[in-house]
């Protein structure tokens, strides 16, 4: 087998290697830049791939962007994760696997991953000796989503991101312009194409739809700073380029 590893630390890279080679039969090709990997899996044939979820140097190359003022909601590019890596496995018709830790900033992805990309593999990185088993678990065509990431992952009654995120185009405009770094209603408006107005009627409810998605979230005080503060804590997920591709 060839098997594509997308990670971008060094440390990481060579553990998820010597795992593989060791584990299964298989040769391992190992690339750090996801723009590198999607061009592999445009030119080359894969048997299974093995994704990071967020790569540091395309969030620090976001944030200086951010920093001197040349992101735009409109910009063609904002932020590359291992999403772009899932959907063009997914477009190849080749397994994959999601090799990722559990912080909160990755949680908005794996739900994405899994309602949207149809992702039946999820490893965590910090524990050894797994990865093997869940690159052999999709090859064969198994699920694999490891109990330490599937308690990230919402039941099965919860609402799901397209219920609460993506039902209207205007309000997931909000979330990006929110997501950029505004803040007051008329600066949010004018980046979401809507009226002041708009924002400020619209926010109550987008709360209690973000409390009934995430109880962890605060039902008291005004909505605005409650939105910002998650938008804020989920920038990577919120201007993340496949889910713009997918939710434009």
């Amino acid at each position: 087998m060839r098997i594509l590893v997308v990670e971008d630390m060094g440390i990481a890279a060579e553990m998820a290697h010597t795992e593989l080679a060791q584990a299964i039969s298989c040769e391992p090709v190992v690339v750090a830049d996801p723009v590198v990997a999607l061009d592999h899996l445009r030119r080359e044939r894969y048997d299974a791939v093995v994704a990071d979820m967020l790569f540091q140097p395309h969030s620090d190359d976001f944030e200086r962007r951010r920093r001197d003022r040349k992101v735009q909601l409109t910009d063609a590019r904002l932020h590359l994760s291992g999403l772009a890596l899932l959907q063009a496995a997914t477009k190849a018709e080749t397994p994959a696997v999601l090799w990722t830790s559990g912080e909160p900033n990755r949680r908005l992805h794996m739900m994405f991953a899994r309602e949207q990309l149809r992702c039946r593999g999820m490893c965590p990185k910090d524990v050894k000796g797994k990865l093997a088993t869940a690159v052999q678990a999709v090859v064969d065509g198994r699920e694999y989503i490891d109990p330490l990431l599937r308690m990230h992952l919402p039941p099965r009654s919860a609402p799901t991101l397209r219920e609460t995120f993506f039902s209207s185009r205007s309000r997931l405009s909000m979330w990006r312009a929110m997501a950029v770094g505004l803040h007051d209603h008329s600066r949010i408006g004018h980046a979401a194409g809507v009226k002041s107005g708009t924002v400020r009627r619209s926010v109550e409810e987008m709360r209690t739809k973000l409390v009934e998605f995430d109880p962890g979230c605060s039902r008291d005080g005004p909505p605005t700073p409650e939105l910002v503060r998650y938008a804020s804590q989920n920038w990577e997920f919120f201007l993340d380029d496949t889910v713009r591709e997918i939710y434009p």
